[in-house]
């Protein structure tokens, strides 16, 4: 499962980053936490086209888009 499909208010575990490593949304990624291991939350998407996505990672709020949260794999933590 990827970001885009999270519930809103549900924890996830992000799983892996399909994502070019040398990229610059890689290093974005890095530099906010988005990283195997951390925990997000997804707090809010956009009503029109579902794009973009607040999600909530360490504290802070996070706007992605949908193409951004489309290479974030998560797995819901129960």
């Amino acid at each position: 499962m990827t970001l885009n499909e999270a519930t809103l208010q549900q924890n996830y575990r992000i799983l892996s980053l399909t994502v070019d490593e040398d990229s610059p949304v890689a290093s974005r990624f890095r530099q906010l936490g988005f990283v195997p291991g951390m925990e997000v939350k997804c707090e809010a998407v956009a009503p029109i086209l579902k794009n973009p996505f607040l999600v909530r990672i360490r504290g802070i709020n996070v706007a992605l888009a949908k193409s951004e949260a489309l290479m974030i794999g998560i797995e819901e933590i129960k």
